[in-house]
C-alpha cells in the first residue's frame, strides 16, 4: 500500500484562498509587485502568494519574492558551475530574498498577520501565513469611500 497525501477539505481550502486574497491585497496596497498565480514564474518577479492543499503541517499559505529571471538564472548557473557563498550572482539573488523576506514579514505582521520565516527548510527564504486577526484596516477606508459615492 502506497501512502497518498490527504487533500485539506473544502472549508480549510476555502479559509486559506480567502487568507491568501487578503495577503496579496496588503502587499499590493503597501506597493509590492504581486506576482498572479497563474504567471510564468521565468517571467515575473515579485511576491508569489500560494495555497499548499495538503491536509498537513506542510498545508498553508505561503509567500515567496522572486527575483527577475536574469538575476535567478545567474545564481543557478553560478551554483551549477561551483560558485560558492561569495559569488555576487549568487550573494544578490540570496541576499535580496532574505531582505524580500524579512520586508514581508514585517508588512504582514504591521497589517495583523501571524507569520513564520523560514517554516520549510527545503523552500528558503519562504514565509508562511498563519492567520490575520480582524481589525481596522485600509479596506474600512475603502468601503467608506465606495458607500459615499453610492449615496444619492
Amino acid at each position: 500500500m502506497t501512502w497518498e497525501p490527504q487533500q485539506a477539505d473544502a472549508d480549510t481550502m476555502a479559509r486559506r484562498a480567502e487568507l491568501a486574497r487578503a495577503v496579496r491585497d496588503d502587499l499590493s496596497a503597501a506597493g509590492l509587485p504581486v506576482v498572479p498565480e497563474d504567471a510564468d514564474p521565468s517571467v515575473s518577479a515579485g511576491a508569489r502568494v500560494t495555497v499548499d492543499p495538503l491536509n498537513d503541517e506542510a498545508g498553508g499559505v505561503f509567500v515567496h519574492w522572486g527575483v527577475r529571471y536574469v538575476l535567478r538564472s545567474a545564481a543557478m548557473d553560478a551554483l551549477v558551475g561551483g560558485g560558492g557563498p561569495g559569488d555576487a550572482c549568487i550573494r544578490l539573488s540570496g541576499g535580496t530574498s532574505n531582505a524580500m523576506q524579512d520586508a514581508i514579514a514585517e508588512i504582514l505582521t504591521i497589517a495583523g498577520y501571524d507569520v513564520q520565516k523560514d517554516a520549510n527548510d527545503m523552500a528558503p527564504y519562504q514565509l508562511a501565513v498563519l492567520s490575520r486577526h480582524p481589525g481596522p484596516s485600509w479596506r474600512d477606508w475603502l468601503s467608506e469611500q465606495t458607500a459615499r459615492r453610492q449615496e444619492p
